[in-house]
């Protein structure tokens, strides 16, 4: 396929996501789980730094953005750790979409659409499936060595590699990984590549 019927094909699909995450409005207590994670501990996370990355760079980050894409129907291209010119072609049509800053770069408030568009609408717990677990996995496995069978399945080993994670960030310990999971583990920088 050439680049522009995909670039279309992309755009196609990001501009029905944008439609169906503008109608669609998130229960107002979806997120982890806020009454038993501290002021101080959801502050903390909040203020980290989401990543930033470009072309030619090569972060785990970078394959759960490409994950994140794919869950949203959005072709990313090659589902790896790379940024290619292809995921930053695709990028620029994503963030068009959402009257982003339209950069092609993964930026704050690419990182912040995707918490909303993906994390806004759903937690994800046992008995889940697909792309985002197989990220979560991914990210989990990268950054806190959980060893986990990545398989796209929520099962009980996922779900206690997000309770440990939940943990060492201060967040509510309910094994659902929801928008202040994904805050914590994407900025989470601090671990062994």
């Amino acid at each position: 396929m050439s680049t522009t019927p995909r670039r279309s094909a992309s755009l196609l699909a990001a501009t029905a996501l944008a439609a169906v995450t503008t109608l669609a409005s998130a229960p107002p207590a979806l997120a982890d789980d806020l009454d038993q994670t501290s002021p101080e501990a959801l502050a903390a996370i909040e203020s980290q730094v989401w990543p930033e990355y470009t072309v030619g760079d090569s972060s785990i980050d970078v394959y759960a953005a490409k994950m994140l894409l794919s869950y949203g129907e959005i072709n990313p291209g090659e589902l790896d750790l790379e940024f290619d010119q292809e995921l930053h072609d695709t990028l620029v049509t994503y963030q068009e979409a959402f009257d982003l800053h339209n950069d092609g770069d993964l930026n704050p408030d690419t990182w912040e659409q995707f918490q909303e568009s993906v994390f806004g609408q759903h937690q994800f717990h046992r008995g889940d499936t697909g792309p985002v677990v197989t990220m979560i996995q991914r990210e989990l496995n990268a950054k806190f060595n959980a060893h986990l069978t990545v398989d796209g399945v929520y099962g009980p080993n996922t779900e206690q590699a997000v309770r440990a994670a939940q943990e060492f960030f201060g967040i509510g310990v309910d094994g659902v990984f929801g928008p202040v999971s994904f805050h914590a583990v994407i900025s989470y920088q601090d671990y062994a590549r």
